[in-house]
């Protein structure tokens, strides 16, 4: 049985990465388990990190903070603030992008499988989010 304290007092102790001076992705304050075909950890950043997509859908779970979350669905970008508490279901086939300049923590549970990313923004030349 795995346990993780993610209490305020917890999260509160978890260095946020500056995505901007941050050369690889950053490790998981808890590391990473799978679960289901997905693998799940945390992330704690402040910044926009790449472009994403997954074959199967992903769960974000805002545990601190705030991020805007711009999904590229069929009928076009939605975009959503999402605070401390809010939960969100990223459709799978659908380019999405976190912008958290103030710093953001979020458990994440994501497909292990049949994921991309990209820096360019998949619209072309439209500016992210």
């Amino acid at each position: 049985m795995m346990v993780h304290d993610l209490s305020p007092q917890a999260l509160k102790g978890m260095v946020c990465v500056d995505l901007a001076n941050a050369s690889e992705e950053p490790a998981s304050p808890i590391g990473t388990f799978e679960f289901h075909g997905c693998t799940c950890g945390l992330a704690s950043f402040s910044g926009r990190p790449p472009w994403e997509l997954h074959k199967a859908d992903e769960l974000l779970h805002i545990l601190a903070g705030e991020t805007e979350l711009t999904v590229l669905e069929q009928q076009g970008a939605i975009t959503r603030r999402l605070r401390a508490g809010n939960m969100v279901l990223i459709p799978h086939g659908c380019w999405h992008s976190n912008d958290a300049p103030k710093g953001v923590t979020m458990l994440w549970i994501t497909p292990s499988k049949g994921n991309r990313h990209s820096w360019e923004d998949p619209r072309g030349s439209a500016k992210p989010g």
